[in-house]
């Protein structure tokens, strides 16, 4: 259970008062800023898709008696959904490392699609499991990086 609580909390990111999702957000941004020069755009998917597996087992594990699955401390989520957003910065952006604004633009989006929650996003939000925790954040983070891909061929 503590090895769950950690994942799902993000190192405990998500036991923050005040706005968790959008700290943890942040600190994904950070941490991707500072090691994009060193990150193949293959190597950064394998590191979503291991994180994203072992969300989805660390949330099942950590709301297992849980009535409420999509609890504010829950963060991981919101990691797996920015890292999404950010993966054309790898792909698409000219410059390396990603210049940082290009970051910020990037959690911008990601968080406006996190909290709006157009359709299809709100109706994963909406379902009381694993799979919705994490899919919607999924969802968010596609539809910034499609945004993204936008802003960066202006």
């Amino acid at each position: 259970m503590r090895l769950a609580r950690l994942i799902v909390t993000f190192f405990y990111i998500g036991h923050t008062k005040i706005a968790p999702g959008s700290i943890a957000s942040l600190v994904t941004t950070m941490i991707f800023y500072l090691f994009a020069k060193h990150l193949i755009s293959y190597l950064f998917i394998i590191i979503i898709l291991i994180t994203t597996f072992l969300a989805f087992f660390a949330i099942s594990v950590y709301t297992y008696k849980l009535i409420e699955k999509d609890r504010s401390e829950i963060v991981i989520d919101e990691v797996i959904g920015q890292s999404i957003a950010l993966l054309p910065l790898l792909l698409f952006e000219q410059t390396n490392p990603p210049q940082l604004f290009m970051c910020m633009i990037s959690l911008l989006f990601f968080r406006f699609f996190d909290i709006v929650k157009p359709y299809p996003i709100y109706k994963f939000d909406k379902m009381n499991n694993t799979f919705g925790v994490i899919f919607d954040d999924i969802l968010a983070g596609v539809f910034s990086a499609l945004f993204l891909i936008i802003a960066l061929s202006f």
